[in-house]
């Protein structure tokens, strides 16, 4: 069981990058600079939508000046001549050695260019959309494959980047894109893996309840029970949910989630972090009530986690703001 008092260890992290010379790296980033301009606890997550190598080098070298969470998603899992791999948002399927290579070189530009003695934890995300359509046997093995290809990746930042960059994993699951059962397979696989890495579970809380804790249904058959046993009650889980919408629903999702543990299983929630996404709906041209920037993002969630004292919260060390890298 996890306990509700559970420490967050933030470890040191390091890369390298061998793209052209430091004075090249970062005049090529220079334009696309945006690592502090939301302001400290503030980091930036993307959708990777891009294959190439010099561009995950140049994305991590214009994160220069980011330090604290983050994730990068490579989209839906899929197989990938005959092994695991994810969609990459439309583009070419690739490989969970062919993603790991990414970012590997996401850290090495990251290390190379960063200015001062920042760190980055870098979750390296898959999500639980159509999985469905997979047997069990391939859902678990897909969630292992990937808890392997974490864990070799981080252990090669620690290598050869220590104090700079570690690398974890990451889990956009939402309730409407798969059975409960599907994504506790998925899980299961990923925690089965010896020395699995800790994973950012980037959350949603697709139809749950908003004003009740005692396990109420939320879509596609899932419960409060099922996010919270699957963002807590396994090992790796840090949950760090969607924060959308800026009528607040999603705040007041998650503190219900959280008070259901607390209250029915004695073992609430700590939150290491939240979600945003409005670089994302700019970068679309707008995403109507569904684009709180990263401080609405913090500000509702702390305030309704502030409500109870089951599920109290003094700060939330990071606001992760996903925007899309093509």
């Amino acid at each position: 069981m996890r306990s509700a008092l559970f420490l967050l260890v933030v470890a040191g992290i390091g890369l390298a990058f061998r793209v052209g010379t430091p004075a090249e790296a970062s005049t090529s980033a220079a334009a696309t600079d945006t690592s502090t301009a939301a302001g400290p606890g503030v980091t930036p997550s993307y959708y990777m939508a891009s294959a190439r190598r010099d561009k995950a080098t140049r994305l991590g070298c214009s994160n220069r000046r980011t330090s604290g969470r983050m994730s990068l998603f490579f989209g839906a899992p899929t197989s990938v001549r005959g092994g695991y791999g994810a969609t990459l948002w439309g583009g070419a399927d690739l490989s969970t050695a062919q993603i790991g290579e990414l970012v590997k070189d996401f850290v090495r530009g990251y290390a190379w260019c960063r200015t001062s003695g920042q760190q980055l934890l870098i979750g390296m995300g898959t999500s639980n959309s159509t999985i469905d359509r997979r047997n069990e046997v391939w859902i678990v093995g897909h969630g292992k494959a990937w808890g392997t290809a974490v864990r070799d990746v981080a252990g090669w930042a620690d290598r050869y980047y220590p104090g700079v960059a570690k690398v974890y994993g990451a889990w956009d699951a939402e309730p409407s894109w798969s059975k409960p059962r599907n994504a506790e397979l998925w899980m299961q696989g990923y925690n089965a893996v010896p020395g699995r890495r800790p994973m950012h579970d980037h959350f949603s809380a697709d139809g749950c309840p908003r004003d009740k804790a005692v396990g109420g249904p939320c879509n596609n058959g899932w419960s409060q029970y099922h996010l919270w046993r699957l963002a807590w009650q396994y090992d790796p889980a840090l949950p760090m949910p969607q924060i959308y919408a800026t009528s607040g629903v999603n705040a007041r999702q998650w503190q219900k989630i959280d008070e259901y543990g607390a209250r029915v299983h004695h073992d609430g929630m700590v939150f290491p972090g939240v979600m945003s996404q409005a670089a994302a709906c700019r970068q679309a041209r707008g995403c109507a009530r569904v684009d709180n920037t990263p401080t609405q993002a913090r500000t509702l969630m702390l305030r309704y986690l502030n409500l109870h004292p089951l599920t109290r919260q003094a700060r939330l060390d990071t606001v992760t703001d996903m925007a899309w890298h093509r």
